[in-house]
């Protein structure tokens, strides 16, 4: 376990490294200038290489990434264009909103899609297995843009029963911050009007972004129980009169997820890198609409920040899952 936790501590570095140079390459190539979006179209070529200066656009570009190493090596991820505040700062006001969505729609993913394999592969080749698969590939093929506006459309626009944009209300006060989590904040103190709303809010937001790991999960979950079926200890539990929802979980499932925890973990990583679209459909005010701002504001900072704190997250996840392996099968051992 500690030389897993030190491959992956390890891998950390270079994850960021190539990270940072590809980011870094392609906000370069991007046409544009930082400058002129930050001083204004009728600045003067003086205003101009001032601002330039200033954000350090004068220098030659190795120049520029070695200062941006430099200050990443420090915790600095460099000062937003857009909003002139340090960039971690930026994203560590909008992270709890993301992490919020992702970790409901990672709920929704996980409690769905398990089951739904499940009873795919059990019921394997009947209507409920093909009915499922229609379901999954759905999922897996349309875009998170489409679907997002299609539920707009129906659950907003022609029943009225969820909001489109926003997190909570503009009547209502967001609750008192604990954890940045309106719904547990809501709950922690008490505020159930907040709570109404906030959940109301989420909802949609929370069913889009789900909708293609959910299918992924699905699927996963469906060919590994298909595999644990077949296999002779299973026989062995059904032949002892083992039956039931108990021989599913306790030999079926259990050696299923072994496989299976792999594809969940990098689905919750995927919800984090995925919620851009999400949240920008639905206004969202989490680090995907604040990056998706920043890009149109050509904010090569905030850009490389937000690319640097999701690839750290991937990272932190799958080590996870790694040591996660451990606990549900104590003989691996590398």
């Amino acid at each position: 376990m500690i030389k897993t936790i030190f491959k992956r501590l390890l891998l950390l570095v270079f994850v960021v490294f190539g990270v940072t140079l590809i980011t870094f390459i392609l906000s370069n190539i991007i046409p544009g200038d930082p400058a002129s979006m930050m001083a204004g179209q009728r600045a003067n070529e003086e205003t101009l290489e001032q601002v330039r200066e200033q954000l350090g656009l004068d220098q030659p570009v190795l120049t520029q990434y070695a200062n941006y190493m430099q200050g990443l090596l420090t915790g600095d991820l460099g000062t937003s264009i857009r909003t002139q505040k340090p960039v971690l700062d930026d994203l560590l006001i909008f992270f709890p909103a993301t992490l919020e969505l992702a970790v409901l729609a990672f709920l929704i993913a996980i409690v769905i899609g398990i089951p739904l394999g499940i009873l795919a592969a059990v019921k394997k080749n009947t209507f409920r297995d093909h009915a499922s698969r229609i379901f999954t590939i759905s999922g897996i093929s349309t875009p998170v843009f489409w679907s997002g506006l299609l539920v707009i459309f129906i659950f907003y626009g022609v029943l009225g029963w969820f909001p489109s944009n926003g997190r909570i209300d503009m009547a209502i006060n967001p609750p008192t911050h604990v954890t940045g989590f309106y719904l547990l904040d809501s709950l922690l103190s008490g505020d159930l009007v907040a709570f109404q709303s906030s959940l109301r809010h989420i909802i949609l937001p929370a069913i889009v972004l789900s909708f293609a790991q959910l299918a992924i999960i699905t699927r996963q979950v469906r060919a590994s129980m298909l595999e644990v079926l077949e296999k002779e200890y299973f026989r062995t539990a059904i032949a002892n009169g083992i039956h039931g929802p108990y021989l599913l979980i306790k030999y079926g499932l259990r050696n299923a997820l072994i496989p299976t925890i792999t594809v969940i973990g990098v689905s919750f990583g995927a919800l984090l890198g995925g919620a851009v679209v999400t949240e920008t459909v639905f206004g969202w005010p989490g680090m995907g609409k604040y990056v998706v701002d920043s890009i149109a504001y050509l904010d090569f900072p905030a850009m490389m920040g937000f690319t640097v704190f999701i690839s750290i997250g991937y990272v932190l996840i799958n080590l996870v899952v790694d040591l996660s392996y451990y606990v549900l099968n104590p003989q691996i051992k590398e």
